[in-house]
């Protein structure tokens, strides 16, 4: 039963996933702002192999992270949104969600959205998606400090 509380809403699968998720979404977010598309015509066939492996991978766990989404956080925001104990751990939460929302809507606008706002809104989601895992960290952080029982 401890084990549970300390999870605070989420299972340890979805948790692990979550994990392999962002750091899928980070590496290939990373290979694209390195490699932005405007270079594309400028880098050798090899870089353009793994640029495009990059797109297809934070695609494809992009949908993923949608699934862990709806499997893990919400149960954790239902669990946690009233628990202000430690409030600062609690607006590191705060701030983590808002932060995962921007990425997410300008991601959301990347794709969906009109061309003249691309290159500002590439902007937000790169530097943003970068800082993002610093973010949950510090939400985080207390996950492996020794528990007092």
């Amino acid at each position: 039963m401890k084990s549970s509380k300390h999870m605070a809403g989420w299972s340890r699968a979805t948790w692990r996933w979550m994990v392999a998720a962002m750091l899928g979404m980070w590496g290939s977010g990373v290979v694209l702002l390195g490699w932005p598309a405007d270079a594309l015509m400028t880098l050798d066939e090899w870089q353009q192999d793994i640029r495009h492996g990059a797109v297809v991978v934070h695609g494809v766990v992009t949908w993923l992270m949608c699934v862990l989404c709806g499997r893990g956080l919400w149960p954790h925001l239902r669990l946690i949104w009233q628990r202000r104990e430690a409030l600062a751990h609690w607006a590191w939460g705060l701030v983590s969600w808002v932060a995962l929302c921007c990425v997410a809507a300008a991601g959301l606008l990347l794709l969906y959205g009109p061309a003249r706002l691309h290159d500002s809104v590439s902007e937000l989601h790169g530097w943003l998606g970068l800082a993002l895992p610093a973010l949950l960290l510090g939400h985080v952080w207390r996950r492996w400090l020794p528990s007092r029982a």
